[in-house]
């Protein structure tokens, strides 16, 4: 007699749902306040039962994961769930090849911030960057089909988007910006590979 596989863990069963809710909001499936009322009680389910009710009125959707993240990269095993990117008076760069946290603050002061995600790993669900900028420049850059929620706050300052309107990838996180900007300027934009 076979040996029944073993049951997923609540962590992988949480896992398994995130992809699942982050596919059908890429297909429009789920509004985005939708979308983060299931992950909020995603993160809430004590069982594999209340995770598969987080999905059970949704049919089957299928997972295309965008190609920038399906490469192999060297990246750490372990990812923070919290990270800060602080830059006072000076330059900072955060590029390449490099794993994003689930919540990443950064904190801009009189300074010039750049954020380049194209060849990051970014985790699935929505991604909360959370800026504040104050008489500094914060660039934040985007591979193409990643959707980004503004909820920026400016006084006396800009904060712009220059997304382009491709339809998003199935699988891909949405980066859920919010902060405040004074006397600065905040500018997201989408680089192409061929950029």
């Amino acid at each position: 007699m076979a040996a029944e596989p073993p049951a997923p863990s609540l962590s992988q069963g949480r896992d398994r749902v995130v992809e699942i809710l982050s596919a059908h909001f890429a297909r429009d499936d789920l509004s985005l306040e939708e979308l983060e009322r299931r992950l909020e009680r995603v993160y809430q389910a004590t069982s594999i039962a209340e995770l598969d009710a987080l999905t059970s009125d949704l049919g089957v959707a299928t997972r295309a994961a965008p190609p920038a993240m399906v490469r192999e990269r060297a990246v750490p095993a372990v990812v923070p769930e919290h990270d800060r990117i602080v830059s006072i008076m000076g330059e900072s760069r955060r590029h390449g090849v490099w794993a994003v946290p689930q919540q990443l603050d950064v904190f801009a002061l009189m300074s010039d911030t750049a954020i380049d995600l194209t060849q990051a790993q970014l985790p699935a669900g929505i991604i909360d960057l959370h800026v504040n900028a104050v008489m500094a420049s914060v660039r934040i850059i985007l591979p193409p089909g990643v959707r980004l929620a503004n909820r920026m706050h400016v006084l006396m300052a800009s904060a712009h988007n220059q997304v382009d309107e491709s339809p998003p990838l199935a699988g891909a996180p949405v980066i859920r910006l919010s902060g405040w900007a004074v006397m600065a300027d905040v500018r997201v934009a989408v680089r192409h590979r061929e950029q």
